[in-house]
């Protein structure tokens, strides 16, 4: 009996001291491949040795390591969570909370993010990084509910399971699409220690020529269609000299489509493979041998995300070499025909580059850089911006494309076709994918105008039939409608635009016209509805037409203190009455002015006479008979009503003297006293008998 516990305790023994020699050498396995920056290797052999491990310590601290080689590799919501287990294990450094708020705000969770920086903040409250970070989250939470024009759209029919990203132009009519890609059928069988997926390649995919049907009148589809991808060697029908067993991707071509510049990575035993830049040649539809760019840069150090500009004379690229400002800087180089080489690199400079990761540089064809950062301002890892170019030749002023191009995830590699930046695709791993890195097209969505309303009696309410509606634009434009039997009229795209001020009549016999003023100007796209068209912005007239029986209050006959000349503004609202009275050769009307309580009551009344007298007098000189006409001084007698808001004050106020009064603003009081200083006028019959036959205004 003593023999068999003898036994079984040697037998537990060697189990332990076995399953502590392989926790161990898992253990070793993991930190090797984490420090080769081998980070999906480093995880597989973390996992293993976390689950023989019985070591508390020893579990926390690879609960950390395996959220570091998550977030490394672009995993956040594995890396979330290893992060809230090594929090819950008490693992000590506060940096694996302010690491676990960056992956809340990774994948959207802007609300949790901001509690998560705020318990870092708290821990280590001289770090800028967690205010910067709420700050962000808070920008990133008001772009998302105030979306830019921008419509993304998922290429589902490009993409697969596996990585597919830097979209690149092939052709100089965009109809040629290259990618990198890490699906099934690359070169590079092998699985990457970094990704996990296979080594990447350069595929392609093209528009596909619309076919019709004979007898079919129908226009082209507005949306192309993209054709089945295919590597770039089965595309061409050659043999595949671009891809090969290691990674190949990130591809920059010129215009014309036959000078190509590419990142290609070369996995020599026991060394990290450095990926380096690229260029082949196409002759006769077949690209030549590449060969590596003879850039002055150490080889020991990256040289990725090529771009070349639309002149082929600089290239762009980011490096993680010494002289920059961060993990990873854009930096250019500009190529000397004499000496046919490339000069020293040069960074873009600290407006660009910043002490985070800047990647994935694009030069449009008006200069425009687009890149992707995680240093600048953004919603959450790599987002998507454009820097202006100087005419020092430097680049400044970076903004933040926003939401939607922009996501709480991975956004980088835009490109955009055309003389605009409108049209275009890029890289994201957001939600709805399907399957890591996903290529999205981008469309700038069109801004609609529409201007519609019903004109009805304001007495009966009754819809007015005929009513004329005429609009002047400020760039020159003209437009006319009318009212149908239900009062309703429209204008549409052709009429209405973008950036304009309109002025809009509105007329009817027998009824008082209205003049009034609409824009488009200073819109922002929260002021548009989405539609399947585009954005619209609709114009929405709800309006009563009066007829000639109340006073109404001419708006720009407005006078300075203590004079009864005439403004030219006022001449020109007089303009219109005489027009109005031209049309109406019955109608005789009363014109009374009004001034502010600042003389004495004789002074005032004096003063109006005098006023209502100018109007009158102008009128006649515009050939209206002075018997249709009545000059009436109403001194300080009648504050005015206001009926409707206006300049600060509301529907209904009153401006008398007590209440011009008690405003505590100069200004303010200033304009209530000119608004008082008016001229109106209402319609009298013919029978003098009944002029005082009329409603108040």
């Amino acid at each position: 009996m003593r023999l068999t516990k003898i036994v079984l305790l040697l037998i537990a023994s060697l189990a332990f001291n076995f399953n502590a020699f392989a926790q161990g050498k898992q253990l070793k396995k993991a930190e090797i491949a984490y420090d080769q920056y081998e980070f999906h290797k480093a995880m597989i052999h973390f996992k293993r040795a976390y689950s023989k491990s019985s070591d508390r310590s020893q579990k926390i601290e690879m609960s950390f390591k395996l959220a570091e080689c998550a977030r490394k590799i672009g995993n956040y919501r594995q890396a979330e969570s290893y992060y809230k287990r090594a929090i819950k294990m008490r693992y000590d450094d506060p940096i694996a909370l302010l690491y676990l708020a960056m992956m809340q705000r990774n994948l959207g969770k802007f609300e949790d993010a901001i509690k998560t920086f705020g318990l870092y903040n708290e821990k280590v409250p001289g770090d800028l990084r967690s205010q910067e970070a709420i700050e962000a989250c808070e920008l990133a939470i008001e772009w998302t509910e105030n979306p830019t024009r921008y419509a993304v759209t998922n290429m589902k029919g490009i993409n697969s399971k596996n990585d597919d990203r830097m979209p690149a132009f092939g052709k100089n009519d965009f109809s040629l699409l290259l990618f990198t890609t890490a699906r099934k059928g690359v070169k590079g069988r092998k699985i990457s220690k970094q990704t996990g997926q296979y080594f990447t390649d350069v595929w392609v995919s093209e528009v596909e020529k619309s076919k019709r049907k004979r007898g079919n009148k129908k226009k082209k589809q507005a949306k192309p269609k993209w054709s089945e991808p295919l590597s770039l060697g089965d595309y061409l029908e050659t043999d595949d000299i671009i891809n090969t067993k290691f990674d190949e991707g990130a591809v920059s071509l010129n215009e014309r489509g036959n000078l190509m510049y590419f990142n290609r990575s070369i996995m020599k035993k026991n060394e990290a493979h450095v990926p380096r830049v690229f260029s082949s040649i196409k002759k006769g539809g077949e690209w030549d041998i590449p060969e590596e760019l003879s850039l002055p840069i150490d080889s020991n150090y990256m040289v990725i995300f090529p771009c070349l500009s639309p002149d082929e004379e600089t290239l762009y690229f980011v490096s993680d070499m010494p002289g920059g400002y961060g993990d990873f800087d854009i930096w250019m180089s500009q190529f000397n025909k004499r000496s046919d080489v490339w000069a020293d690199p040069v960074n873009l400079g600290p407006e660009v580059n910043t002490s985070g990761q800047e990647i994935a540089p694009f030069i449009h064809k008006d200069g425009t850089l687009f890149f992707a950062s995680k240093g600048h301002v953004g919603m959450g890892g790599f987002d998507i911006f454009r820097a202006t170019k100087r005419p020092s030749g430097q680049y400044g002023k970076v903004k933040n494309m926003k939401y939607p191009i922009n996501s709480s995830f991975d956004d980088f590699g835009i490109i955009f076709s055309g003389k605009d930046a409108m049209n275009g695709f890029f890289t994201s791993n957001r939600k709805g994918g399907r399957g890591g890195d996903d290529i999205y097209e981008v469309n700038l969505s069109d801004l609609k105008f529409k201007m519609e309303g019903i004109l009805v009696d304001t007495e009966s309410t009754d819809p007015l039939q005929g009513v004329s509606i005429h609009i002047d634009g400020s760039d020159g434009s003209s437009y006319d409608a009318i009212t149908n039997r239900d009062g309703y009229f429209n204008f549409g795209d052709e009429a209405i635009k973008q950036g304009v001020e309109y002025e809009v009549t509105y007329t009817k016999d027998t009824y008082v016209e209205i003049i009034d003023t609409v824009t488009t100007q200073d819109l922002t796209i929260h002021d548009f509805e989405s539609t399947d068209e585009g954005f619209l912005y609709t114009i929405s007239v709800d309006l009563s037409m009066k007829v000639y029986r109340l006073p109404i209050v001419l708006p720009q006959i407005e006078y300075d203190l203590g004079s009864a000349d005439l403004r030219e503004m006022a001449k020109k609202d007089l303009d219109k009455l005489a027009e109005v009275l031209v049309t109406n050769e019955d109608l005789r009307i009363q014109l009374r002015s009004h001034t502010d309580f600042r003389s004495g009551d004789d002074f005032n009344l004096a003063l109006s006479q005098k006023r209502a007298d100018a109007c009158v007098t102008y009128l006649i000189e515009q050939g209206i008979d002075p018997t249709r006409l009545e000059a009436i001084g109403m001194g300080e007698s009648e504050p005015l009503v206001l009926q409707e808001d206006r300049s600060g004050f509301v529907k209904g106020d009153v401006l008398s003297q007590q209440f011009i009064e008690e405003i505590r603003s100069k200004r303010r009081r200033k304009l209530a006293h000119q608004m008082n200083r008016r001229t109106d006028f209402k319609q009298i019959k013919s029978d003098p008998a009944d002029a005082e036959k009329y409603g108040s205004y």
